[in-house]
């Protein structure tokens, strides 16, 4: 695989016995005990962090009885903790049996696999080789073992890809880019392949003016929701690749239409060649409300569809991903940035909302990067 890091370190192990303030070195080491960053992305700024995705491979712990507690993300030249995970916020880990899809048969892996954002605060100095501290529970001895190692030198010296708003307006929210969470660690094992189209996927959705609530009325009906129908646009040059169209949209939040296959998983879905090898995908529009056709050159800002609720979406919303393939789950997702947004408020506590509110702030312009899950947004 291309551009991907395959600087890795054995881990150093440490034993803590349990009810001992010493510390002694581990002499039975686990099997195969390594640590490798084998997807190394592009860091990408938000408007409070540079965020720097990658993915680990490790060996497979719990085999040898061990249960991670806690991984602390490292400076690994000053030690200085950059990021602290612990156990009720670990990533997402891909590890067999894989849970059973009905779209593709994935390999028998014989790793674990999960992946990180580290948000470093925007000012702070990068480190030139992050690593890692894995803390694990030892349930054979009754011990915690640290273990240290995955170490990577970020692309800093890399830029991801700029582009204009697929939506614009106010009050709008953007979701599951900025996390752990999904999309992020959404990968397919597939034919010796680490497939992750939908990795810095956005789904949206807009406030009404007093930014309480995404709809009016009754949540099973789309014309309750606020981005119902806006229109969507081209967000680079390019050629329309593909139009997918014709089936039947969800109502609400019912989930009443069945997904039959991973085509439908889109919905009416329209694919944009932008060049450069990358494809721009605007998933779950509403039926026949295409403005273009296969084979049309568009220019950036030209409206394209209308925002929907067909294919797997749970209310209308965008579903909006940039890949280096045609194919909206089988290619390699790639981190964008805005050319230009206006924050106007910030949810405070994104797994907690509504109840911990939202925090308004004087309207303030940000040029050429993404935005955290948690910022409200206009676009011009």
């Amino acid at each position: 695989m291309k551009n991907l890091s395959t600087f890795s370190l054995l881990f150093s192990f440490v034993i803590i016995l349990a009810g001992c303030k010493t510390e002694e070195i581990l002499t039975q080491l686990p099997k195969a005990t390594q640590a490798e960053v084998v997807i190394n992305d592009i860091p990408y700024q938000t408007e409070k962090f540079l965020r720097v995705p990658y993915t680990l491979k490790t060996w497979e712990w719990e085999k040898d009885g061990l249960v991670l507690q806690q991984i602390i993300v490292l400076d690994s030249n000053t030690k200085t903790e950059l990021m602290n995970i612990d156990k009720a916020h670990l990533p997402f880990i891909h590890k067999s049996p894989l849970k059973p899809n009905p779209y593709y048969l994935e390999d028998n892996l014989k790793n674990y696999y999960f992946s990180i954002q580290v948000p470093l605060p925007l000012g702070q100095a990068k480190p030139a080789v992050i690593t890692h501290r894995f803390i694990f529970r030892d349930t054979v001895k009754n011990t915690d073992v640290i273990l240290e190692g995955g170490s990577f030198h970020p692309r800093y010296n890399e830029s991801p890809l700029v582009i204009a708003s697929p939506v614009k307006g106010k009050n709008w929210l953007f979701m599951n880019h900025s996390t752990l969470k999904y999309h992020f660690y959404t990968m397919f094992f597939v034919n010796g392949r680490i497939e992750r189209g939908e990795r810095f996927a956005f789904d949206n959705m807009q406030f009404d003016d007093n930014l309480e609530d995404i709809a009016s009325g009754d949540p099973a009906k789309n014309e309750s929701y606020h981005c119902y129908k806006d229109t969507l646009y081209a967000v680079k040059d390019g050629v329309v690749y593909g139009v997918h169209d014709g089936r039947t949209e969800r109502d609400g939040n019912t989930k009443n239409v069945p997904i039959n296959s991973t085509d439908e998983l889109g919905g009416n879905y329209l694919v944009l060649d932008i060049g450069g090898g990358y494809y721009a995908f605007y998933a779950h529009c509403v039926k026949n409300s295409f403005f273009v056709k296969a084979g049309d050159n568009v220019k950036e800002g030209q409206p394209l569809a209308l925002l929907g609720n067909s294919g797997n979406s749970d209310a209308p919303h965008l579903h909006f991903e940039i890949t280096n393939g045609k194919d909206i789950l089988l290619s390699y997702g790639q981190p964008y940035v805005f050319k230009s947004f206006t924050k106007i408020a910030a949810i405070n506590n994104f797994d907690t909302y509504p109840e911990g509110g939202l925090t308004r702030i004087a309207p303030t312009v940000f040029n050429n990067i993404m935005m955290e899950q948690t910022a409200i947004i206009n676009f011009e």
